[in-house]
């Protein structure tokens, strides 16, 4: 999978964009990890389609990081562990929706001059959307 194709991009933005939602969709209420992923792939109207690899090891590290607790529910002989954000998790989320409305404005001048077929201004090379 070269730099050319589309799945290598796709698969790069899956992996970024699916953390963010997950913290997006744990906002909503508490969850499991198959709500999650299908909440995940309805907000990005099926760009990003998590699969059990990706999200249990992001949950499995929001967990350790002290942003979600998770809860194992009972029903029947079933058993699933239902995730909700800490004050902690909260405040990621809040810090990476910022981090992502900084990038934005820079990312949509990118693939407007992309689809142009555009040489992109020199303002995008200063990082001006990154943090100070």
């Amino acid at each position: 999978m070269g730099l050319e194709t589309s799945e290598y991009w796709d698969l790069l933005i899956n992996r970024s964009v699916s953390r963010f939602f997950l913290l997006a969709a744990l906002a909503e209420g508490p969850a499991h990890g198959y709500q999650l992923a299908k909440a995940v792939e309805e907000a990005t109207s099926a760009c990003c389609t998590p699969s059990a690899a990706m999200v249990y090891p992001a949950l499995r590290e929001l967990v350790e990081q002290g942003c979600i607790v998770c809860v194992v529910e009972r029903n029947g002989a079933r058993e699933r562990k239902v995730c909700t954000l800490t004050p902690l998790g909260w405040q990621v989320y809040r810090t990476a929706a910022r981090s992502w409305s900084r990038i934005f404005p820079a990312l949509q001048a990118a693939v407007s001059a992309a689809e142009r077929g555009e040489h992109m201004a020199p303002t995008l090379a200063s990082n001006q959307f990154m943090a100070p």
